[in-house]
């Protein structure tokens, strides 16, 4: 028996080795001719959203313009050969600003590139650790929450760079408690960045094709241009890319500047694989994303950017969906747009100059004003008043005080929530070691026609109740120690609804087990939830569900089906009364 499970552990494939494989097999499809000119056309498409973007951001932060093109360019690279999804694209993000745009104003542009290295190196050891998969936990109203939430911090910051009173009013707050600011407003570039964002807002009506957002910057800078006004503009950029260097630790406290990268990293990390997990649904894939490979390319990309003293970056969605609706079909997608952004930067370099601050704050308010998701926000007013308290407490909180704050806000309010709703899980363990027992306890049907050994090592447990994220820990108690049984039999017949943090936690228990050379097995699963738990079926007993526990402890080979002896009977019943015996064996397996 050992002999044949080291066969089998030989011949089967390590996970690392898979994931290189497969990373192979899509850099290899990078380059096929087929499908190159479609992905250098998506790219196009992605850098046309993404240049205009890159500026602002970095520019918003107190930063040269330059650091958002650069970190758009290398983040975009190495996010893109190294992502846990093909579709992906990494680049500076809105999310991000608020977080980073105070890390400036600590401790400086050298603050800022040490504390994006460290959040890098967070972001893969994250990844190693296999941390991924718990983002898939996330009460789809705390992610709501979240988008809505950056959304109103990027009005609440943006507004005054639009009216060029930053200096006085920190943010919109301050701007409308004041009556004397209309005094030092810039107006004309007011009218810059409206016409920049009306064309944002309409083009895309008009035509979908149309690049809105450089229409928009261009007519903008055209009107600054033609008036021939003072303004402040994004001024000179570099013509090639800086060499990686160390960042330079003179005058930065390391020790203050700790919890600032933890929360980039959590941040960062947090709006990658929300991205990532968006990105499965609009595409209709049939295999989920590597969430962890995911982290650890994030993980890289921000640590290059740091070294050249960039933004710090993540995974975008807005890039990534702009990417396959414009026919991205490999990565090259992804890594075609960074390069598309190098060659603007080469070329470009003294148009992008005079573009108008006023009108890349613009995009940043249209961006915010689309994060809060008006139209869904009233839906859900409609549908359910408690889901949307949610999104508001966890929103109002990353408004008013950052996102850990909002986050958390979010999460017990929905933990709350479900408790108030649905209760607690109720768990019934039985430790079996005798066949006897099988006759009694926790009311499942017991095998009567099977030969058990004396000494069994089984746990049979029933679930009752739903496996949701706010209760789905109590399961951990069937693995709480040791000695661990060799079959571990989970009854779900009570069980009415398992959401994604209880699909992950019984494949937890299912490869924690697995190393230990016992199974997983579970029987009597509703019909209702057999399309929910058929992805955990490779990692279960005989890889697939049961119907019985007759059938688990069969495929187990902890017991045999007793010899059936031959009834004696007249021969004109012989058939009747073996067919008969014959389908009880039947009914008896599964």
């Amino acid at each position: 028996m050992s002999s044949m499970r080291s066969t089998t552990a030989l011949s089967k494939p390590s996970f690392s080795t898979r994931r290189a494989g497969e990373l192979i097999h899509s850099w290899r499809e990078m380059v096929q001719p087929s499908s190159l000119p479609a992905d250098a056309a998506a790219g196009l498409s992605v850098a046309c959203v993404a240049l205009p973007l890159n500026v602002a951001l970095a520019t918003a932060a107190g930063l040269p313009a330059s650091v958002g093109l650069v970190s758009g360019v290398v983040a975009g690279v190495v996010g893109g050969l190294f992502s846990g999804s093909r579709f992906q694209v990494t680049g500076p993000e809105a999310a991000l600003l608020p977080l980073a745009a105070a890390i400036v104003a600590a401790h400086g542009a050298a603050g800022l590139a040490i504390a994006t290295v460290l959040a890098g190196a967070m972001q893969v050891a994250l990844g190693l650790v296999r941390a991924g998969r718990f983002a898939r936990l996330i009460p789809r109203p705390v992610v709501m929450g979240f988008t809505v939430g950056i959304g109103l911090l990027l009005l609440n910051t943006q507004l005054p760079r639009l009216f060029a009173v930053e200096d006085t009013h920190a943010d919109a707050v301050a701007l409308a408690l004041r009556h004397d600011w209309g005094e030092r407003v810039g107006w004309l570039g007011v009218a810059a960045g409206a016409l920049t964002a009306l064309a944002m807002v309409a083009l895309p009506k008009v035509h979908k094709r149309v690049p809105a957002v450089l229409v928009g910057l261009t007519i903008g800078t055209v009107l600054m241009v033609w008036l021939g006004a003072g303004y402040d503009a994004v001024g000179a950029l570099p013509r090639s890319l800086p060499m990686p260097t160390l960042p330079s630790f003179e005058g930065v406290h390391l020790a203050s500047l700790l919890p600032a990268a933890f929360g980039l990293a959590l941040l960062a990390s947090l709006g990658s694989l929300l991205a990532t997990s968006s990105l499965d649904a609009l595409t209709g894939a049939s295999t989920h994303s590597d969430l962890d490979q995911d982290l650890m390319a994030q993980g890289l990309a921000n640590i290059t950017a740091g070294l050249i003293g960039g933004f710090p970056v993540m995974g975008a969605i807005v890039r990534a969906s702009a990417s396959i609706q414009a026919g991205a079909r490999t990565r090259a997608a992804s890594v075609m747009h960074a390069l598309w952004l190098f060659v603007a930067m080469a070329l470009l370099a003294p148009l992008v100059a005079r573009i108008p601050i006023a009108a890349l704050t613009a995009i940043l308010l249209v961006v915010g004003v689309r994060l809060l998701n008006l139209e869904g926000l009233v839906a859900m007013w409609n549908q359910s008043k408690s889901t949307l308290s949610v999104v508001l407490v966890t929103a109002l909180g990353i408004a008013m005080f950052n996102v850990f704050v909002g986050i958390g806000a979010g999460l017990a309010l929905a933990s709350l929530l479900y408790v108030r709703r649905h209760g607690a899980l109720r768990l019934e363990v039985q430790r079996v070691t005798d066949a006897s027992q099988l006759q009694r306890g926790l009311h499942m049907q017991a095998p009567e026609a099977l030969n058990a050994p004396e000494a069994l090592d089984l746990m049979v447990a029933r679930v009752d109740g739903p496996i949701l994220f706010i209760n789905h820990l109590k399961l951990y108690d069937l693995v709480d120690g040791p000695p661990w049984a060799k079959l571990v039999v989970i009854d779900l017949s009570r069980v009415s609804l398992v959401d994604a943090a209880g699909v992950a936690t019984l494949q937890y228990l299912a490869e924690f087990l697995a190393v230990r050379s016992a199974h997983l097995a579970l029987v009597k699963v509703p019909p209702h939830l057999e399309a929910a738990l058929e992805p955990l079926s490779k990692h279960l007993l005989e890889g697939r569900m049961h119907g019985s526990l007759e059938g688990a402890l069969l495929g187990a080979g902890l017991m045999q089906p007793a010899p059936v002896e031959e009834p004696v009977a007249h021969p004109a019943h012989a058939y009747t009364a073996a067919h008969s015996s014959g389908l009880a064996l039947e009914g008896r397996g599964g």
